[in-house]
Formats: C-alpha cells, sequence, structure tokens
C-alpha cells in the first residue's frame, strides 16, 4: 500500500522541527499529506496526583499547552507552505493522554512519524509515549533522531532480521519506501539454523522476496556483539551508511502490561537514524 497519509507527532519539544523536517522529506518522496498533531504536554507525574492538584496548577498547565500549540502550529504550517505540501493540523484534548490521542488518530494513517525521546529532558513519559504508539498505533511508526534534522531517510536501508511475525509485519509496512531506496541490506544477527530458524542462508529468503518487488537486495548474517543484538544493528547501519533501520517492535508481559524491551529498547533509545517499527 502506498504512503499517502503521514501522522506527525507535533510534542513541541526541542526535537519537534526535527522530525517535521524529516516529514516533509517524506511526503515529497512519496507525494502525500502531513497531518500534524499537536496532542498536548503530558503531566510528569502519576494521574492520582495529577487529581489533587490546586487549581491555579492546572490552569497554569492549561496556559503552558496553549502556548506550546500556537507555536508548534506556525513552525508546522509554515515549513509545509514553504515546500509545497499538502497539510492538515489537529489538536487533541490537553486532559487526554498524548499516547491515546495519538493512536487514535493513526488508525486513520498510512504512517506516523514521532521524534525520538529525549533522555535528558523528556522524562520516562517521552519514551512510554512512543512505546504506547509503537504497540498500540496499528500502522507502522518512525522514529526521528531528535538531532540533528534528518534528510532522505529512506534511501539506504537496513533490515534487522529474525523471521520473525513482528520483523515480517514491518518489512510489508515499509515496502513502498523499500521499493524507492538505493541500497537495502538485510542482516540476521545470531540467525537459528534448521527449519525452526533461517536457514541455512539466513535472510535469503527475505531477499528474494524482497527483490520480486523490485528492491534492490542483499543478504548478510552474523553474530552479535556480546549477545546484543541491536547494538550490533546500530553498528552495521553505522558501517554502511544507512539512513534507516526496519524492526520489528518487540513487547513483554509485566504486570498485565505490554512494554518494549531487549533489541527494541536499544534501537529507541540510541539509534543515530530514524527506525521504522511495527508490531
Amino acid at each position: 500500500m502506498a504512503i499517502k497519509e503521514i501522522l506527525v507527532h507535533l510534542s513541541g519539544a526541542k526535537g519537534g522541527k526535527a522530525v517535521v523536517d524529516a516529514a516533509i522529506d517524506m511526503a515529497q518522496r512519496h507525494e502525500a499529506r502531513l497531518i500534524g498533531l499537536f496532542a498536548g504536554v503530558p503531566y510528569e507525574m502519576p494521574t492520582y496526583v495529577i487529581a489533587q492538584l490546586p487549581a491555579d496548577v492546572i490552569i497554569a498547565h492549561q496556559e503552558h499547552v496553549e502556548e506550546n500549540a500556537q507555536a508548534t502550529a506556525e513552525m508546522f504550517e509554515k515549513a509545509c507552505t514553504a515546500n509545497g505540501i499538502s497539510h492538515d493540523y489537529r489538536r487533541g484534548d490537553w486532559r487526554d493522554p498524548v499516547e491515546d490521542i495519538v493512536c487514535m488518530h493513526a488508525r486513520y494513517a498510512d504512517l506516523v512519524m514521532i521524534e525520538q525521546p529525549d533522555q535528558d529532558s523528556d522524562g520516562s513519559h517521552g519514551r512510554e509515549i512512543v512505546d504506547q504508539v509503537v504497540l498500540r498505533a496499528g500502522v507502522p511508526v518512525l522514529i526521528v533522531p531528535n538531532s540533528p534534522a534528518m534528510k532522505g531517510i529512506g534511501t539506504k536501508v537496513l533490515i534487522g532480521w529474525d523471521g520473525g511475525s513482528h520483523a515480517a509485519r514491518a518489512v510489508r509496512d515499509a515496502l513502498p519506501i523499500l521499493e524507492k531506496a538505493t541500497s537495502v541490506k538485510v542482516l540476521a544477527v545470531d540467525p537459528k539454523p534448521g527449519l525452526s530458524g533461517l536457514g541455512d542462508l539466513p535472510g535469503a529468503d527475505l531477499a528474494t522476496f524482497l527483490a520480486s518487488h523490485g528492491v534492490k537486495v542483499e543478504a548478510d548474517h552474523r553474530k552479535s556483539i556480546n549477545g546484543d543484538a541491536g547494538t550490533t544493528l546500530l553498528n552495521e547501519a553505522a558501517d554502511i551508511g544507512a539512513d534507516l533501520i526496519v524492526s520489528g517492535g518487540y513487547g513483554h508481559s509485566r504486570l498485565g502490561e505490554l512494554l518494549l524491551g531487549g533489541v527494541t529498547d536499544t534501537l529507541i533509545e540510541q539509534s543515530a537514524v530514524a527506525v521504522l517499527m511495527s508490531h
């Protein structure tokens, strides 16, 4: 399916300009429309604490949200107009959880673009928003590094391949991007042998599938660095000059909640290039 509607999460954080620049480039290459969504500024505290806050604190937060929304809307509108991009701007209710608003609007988009959580300023909530969007959006999510602004995302792509269902969905979701890429590399890290694994030529089957779609692709496999598949993928991306990593978004259950971890955790927090994930 073609990419024609791209939802851009406008957080108002310092990485906001980077994700808008990347989204404009993506929209130009796919002749897509951008939907800028400002979903509010989250409180960095539990809901039960928020409910007990004094009225003046609530009002001050609402004013902060309004200021952020106006500045963000102006930045988005100016960037899209200057580049001739068809676009729309939407706002969520500041009282609703940011991740719920983004996931709701994502149902009507082909791709969600969101900035990489800033470990210095976003706290745990910025990471939680990304996790929840990857797990619940129902569409591929492209996580854009907050610095520097990315250009040409999807020109040179690295696919992290383990033969699993999440990775398979990510590859299929990424096909419109892969078909336009100048080069694509499939890398299987610590592939399992035999019928239940990736066979004698790990990644070869996926490469054949992609080649049938006109993708310029090569396949390789290697051992991980100290058992760390995520770091191995990041190192490979740097070595080949990739501007995009495609990977499944893997989760595990803890106390009844589905959380991201492992390779996914490393890619979200440490990648210097954009990462496309599906779950």
